[in-house]
């Protein structure tokens, strides 16, 4: 890794959140997972989204939130646009851990800074550790709004 590359994972490690221990930490983030799912599902309108686990509803989500976005929406809806990503990221492992029998939750350390954790999905080999979907609105090349369920059929699509 280039020392500019372990520059940016180092600043990313800082926004980590810090814990004693791996049990802590999974303790921790599963209760922060469990809480954003439910705080995603009971924002839900189901006009453009019904959360129900599947892959389509990625792309529901993703519509959503571009409406969110364009009409200042999460400020109505009582939430950040930063939650509301953090929210679409727990959803998204969510979706892969529902619809990949070998796919499963995972807290690990952070390689970069000790004592900083993250969750994300494990299937096989693959780690994906996705926090959150930062400022999405602003992804290039995501013309067709359905960037979200891409990443999900890259990874975890059969």
């Amino acid at each position: 890794m280039s020392r500019f590359g372990l520059r940016i994972a180092r600043l990313f490690g800082q926004r980590l959140p810090s814990f004693r221990s791996l049990d802590e930490a999974k303790k921790q983030l599963f209760e922060e997972r469990d809480c954003r799912i439910a705080k995603l599902k009971a924002l839900t309108p189901t006009v453009y989204f019904i959360p129900d686990e599947t892959p389509e509803s990625l792309k529901g989500m993703e519509e959503w939130y571009f409406k969110l976005h364009e009409s200042d929406g999460f400020r109505q809806l009582g939430v950040t646009r930063q939650d509301f990503e953090r929210y679409m990221a727990t959803y998204f492992c969510h979706v892969a851990v529902a619809n990949c029998s070998d796919a499963e939750w995972h807290v690990s350390e952070y390689a970069f800074q000790p004592g900083k954790y993250e969750i994300g999905v494990r299937r096989g080999a693959l780690t994906l550790n996705r926090s959150s979907f930062e400022d999405h609105y602003a992804k290039p090349g995501n013309l067709t709004r359905k960037a979200i369920f891409r990443e999900y059929q890259r990874y975890f699509g059969r």
